[in-house]
């Protein structure tokens, strides 16, 4: 499914689909940000979407797709636009779903999920989430759980994607994963 083409021609989905996901397309894929030419990327890719905090979704030239903060965490957190896009439905939140050590086996990372994706839920316009669901043509139940994992594996797979920012002073900042 071309989730990104439904959302481009669709204003009223990607409105909603903002509004639930903090995730706004962009016109077209552009330069990423590179805060003035101080910043260097470890994978060459362009910016396609933002979230209202200033963070960007890049596009990486092996079709991955990397995300940077506004402050300064960067990583990959898919493996590809359908990935994102299941990743961003249903976890509805994933900046909620970044603790390593909930990823330590399976029935953690269950318990996990739930509980996360309980409290998100108690606080989101389900009955916009499900339209935005049936539009996108998604099954409305899903393995949160096993979302999450690719999420993980995406982010820890070699070669990571990091952003390199270059200091006055000559030094080189490396950004910080987006697992804490």
């Amino acid at each position: 499914m071309d989730y990104l083409k439904l959302l481009c021609e669709d204003s009223s989905l990607a409105a909603n689909f903002d509004a639930l996901f903090d995730f706004f397309l962009l016109d077209e894929p552009t330069k990423r940000d590179e805060v003035e030419g101080r910043c260097t990327f470890s994978v060459d890719g362009v910016a396609f979407a933002r979230d209202g905090a200033g963070g960007e979704y890049h596009q990486l030239e092996d079709g991955s797709i990397g995300y940077m903060s506004s402050e300064g965490e960067c990583g990959r957190i898919a493996e590809s636009v359908d990935d994102l896009i299941h990743l961003l439905v249903y976890s509805i939140c994933w900046h909620d779903y970044c603790d390593a050590s909930q990823y330590t086996d399976i029935s953690t990372l269950e318990a996990y999920a739930n509980e996360r994706h309980d409290q998100i839920a108690s606080y989101t316009e389900m009955d916009v989430w499900e339209t935005v669901v049936q539009v996108l043509g998604m099954p409305l139940e899903a393995n949160v759980a096993a979302e999450l994992q690719k999420f993980y594996d995406a982010a820890h797979r070699a070669p990571l994607y990091i952003c390199y920012f270059h200091e006055d002073d000559g030094t080189v900042t490396e950004s910080h994963n987006l697992f804490f």
